[in-house]
């Protein structure tokens, strides 16, 4: 059935639309139609029971798009340029890269980078001796003997030490004393089939671990007797940690949403802190540095914390340029915030306890003395000597420690609790390492600080006396001498001349430069090392006066090349190469 309605239009509307208004009009509608017009547009009489209701929504709706509002404009604020500028980068690299005769060519330039790659890193003759061949990919058919294969790695081992034994590399090897190394050997054989994950089976190796955090914690607690520590696989575990601990305390304390949180460090920052941030769902906040003393810029960092920042990260050195950042300043900042103060000490941690003992009264306290510092990184690898894949993460309190635990209670496999990110560890490393401590003592690393903060600083004034076309880059104030170009010289090419004569240096960017972080091995090898900068500088410096390049002579290879492209290159690009270079690194 068709239900009918009458409607009689007004005289204002009948004479725009030609309507006759003394007309009754009748239109048909259906009745399920019809049923919700009614509902729609007659007066309930129930409405006046739901407008409290219906005010409180619309209340909440407006309150809803005013947060998303804000939230949209503090990120915009927020936003860092350089952020966009490769996101945006990166967008047009994938949309340009998927095209086939741009796919086709990346894919042959890859296939060639590969190619030189594999040259670089196995160059020929570098598995000659072998006689267990090379490339190996299966099981020998049959077990080969244990002298044969001890005389295998020995002769690898006489090949590979002659570089860093002779004091031609920055950093990688920090001590290499004989009577260290055969020590830490017989140690780690002693326990090569510990695990710390069983302290029942192994109450040894609990023995070493504790007291390992026990001296270094004590080197800098300042005072403070509650500060602790954990023995980590290295700095960037030990960063990890420190940067889930402030997560989690900061979500528990202040209700900070573990994907919510910033943390904020400065541009210098160790590249830890960018892999920590993306394996925790946290923002990072870059700050600038100072171009002087490559410090981080402490007011910037004050204006970039915010009810999110769950860290504030601080280098005591920097890797790059050597810096010690204002310490004490973040502290404050930490203290006047209520946010969690990361110091990576990991270069540092063995040198400046030690520095004013041994005669450097100029370095800077960095240690838990400064209240606002919650957590501070120290890696016993490098100039605690030990074998490699230790460091020891200290904190202000047992309290801050269980934020970096990783407790499953509800495991079928049992209850299950780690304080580290690895479950099962070699019990040999910390064996090792605590061995190594024992035998250094507190005289013999006052006695090696000061041989290589006096070798730093001979190489760094050394270069402030001057060396035409090369400045030092910050204030060199521990063991990391840095340098950069001037006159117009390429200190990239300047890198790979110094490689030609044999010596192995960092290559930096951002600014661009190179460094030598000073060990045992540098000491008595100053002058040699500023000779051949002074020599390959000056070869340099003649090639520019003769208005020839290092593309002109077609000679730009080697870290100035792959560092002159990278820095005209979108982070996608720069990506693939890097992959290219680990997938070479890592193939079988």
């Amino acid at each position: 059935m068709v239900l009918r309605i009458k409607i009689a239009f007004a005289p204002a509307f009948s004479e725009v639309h030609n309507f006759n208004s003394s007309t009754v009009h009748t239109i048909a509608l259906p009745p399920s139609l019809l049923s919700r017009l009614l509902f729609i547009l007659s007066p309930s009489p129930l409405a006046p029971h739901y407008t409290p209701y219906l005010t409180l929504f619309h209340d909440i709706l407006a309150l809803l798009v005013l947060y998303n509002t804000i939230q949209a404009v503090r990120h915009l604020r927020r936003l860092q340029w350089h952020t966009l500028n490769s996101r945006v980068k990166g967008v047009v690299y994938n949309a340009i890269r998927q095209a086939g005769p741009v796919r086709r060519k990346l894919e042959a330039e890859t296939r060639a980078l590969e190619a030189s790659l594999e040259r670089s890193l196995r160059p020929p003759g570098w598995n000659n001796g072998s006689h267990t061949g090379g490339g190996r990919r299966s099981l020998p058919t049959e077990g080969l003997a244990a002298e044969a294969l001890l005389r295998e790695m020995e002769g690898f081992v006489a090949k590979e030490e002659r570089k860093w034994k002779d004091g031609w590399v920055s950093g990688a090897v920090y001590g290499g004393e004989e009577a260290v190394g055969n020590l830490m050997g017989r140690a780690s054989a002693l326990y090569a089939l510990a695990n710390p994950l069983h302290p029942d089976l192994w109450p040894s190796v609990m023995k070493f671990e504790s007291e390992v955090c026990g001296m270094v914690c004590r080197l800098v607690d300042g005072g403070d007797p509650d500060v602790v520590g954990c023995l980590t696989s290295g700095g960037t575990e030990s960063i990890l940690l420190a940067v889930k601990a402030s997560r989690d305390r900061a979500w528990a304390e202040k209700g900070v949403g573990k994907t919510e949180g910033e943390m904020v460090a400065c541009v210098s920052a160790h590249a830890a802190v960018h892999k920590a941030a993306d394996l925790m769902g946290l923002r990072l906040i870059l700050v600038p540095m100072d171009l002087i003393t490559y410090q981080l810029d402490l007011s910037a960092m004050e204006a970039a914390i915010t009810a999110s920042t769950v860290l504030l990260y601080a280098s005591a050195p920097t890797f790059a340029q050597g810096a010690i950042d204002d310490i004490a300043g973040v502290s404050r900042l930490g203290r006047k915030y209520g946010v969690s103060v990361h110091v990576d000490c990991c270069l540092g941690g063995f040198i400046l306890p030690f520095a004013r003992r041994a005669g450097f009264s100029d370095l800077p306290t960095v240690d838990f003395s400064l209240p606002g510092v919650t957590s501070l990184s120290i890696d016993t690898h490098k100039y605690g000597y030990a074998a490699k894949g230790t460091s020891v993460l200290c904190y202000r309190s047992k309290a801050l420690r269980r934020y970096q635990y990783f407790c499953f209670p509800s495991w079928t496999g049992g209850l299950y609790v780690t304080p580290t990110l690895a479950g099962s560890r070699p019990g040999a490393l910390s064996a090792a390492c605590w061995a190594a401590l024992m035998h250094v003592g507190e005289s013999g690393y006052i006695e090696r600080a000061g041989a290589v903060l006096s070798t730093a600083r001979r190489i760094a004034q050394g270069v402030r006396e001057g060396i035409p076309g090369i400045r030092l880059l910050g204030t060199a104030p521990a063991m990391i001498v840095c340098v950069g170009g001037t006159n117009g010289l390429d200190i990239y090419g300047v890198g790979d001349r110094m490689s030609k004569k044999g010596w192995s240096l960092n290559s930096l960017q951002s600014p661009p430069g190179l460094h030598l972080c000073c060990t045992l091995r540098h000491v008595g090898r100053e002058e040699s090392f500023l000779q051949d900068l002074r020599e390959v500088a000056g070869e340099a410096l003649e090639d520019i006066k003769e208005g020839k390049t290092e593309k002109d002579k077609g000679s730009i290879k080697g870290n100035a090349a792959i560092y002159g492209m990278a820095a005209t290159l979108p982070a996608g690009p720069v990506n693939e190469m890097l992959g290219t270079y680990t997938d070479c690194v890592l193939k079988s």
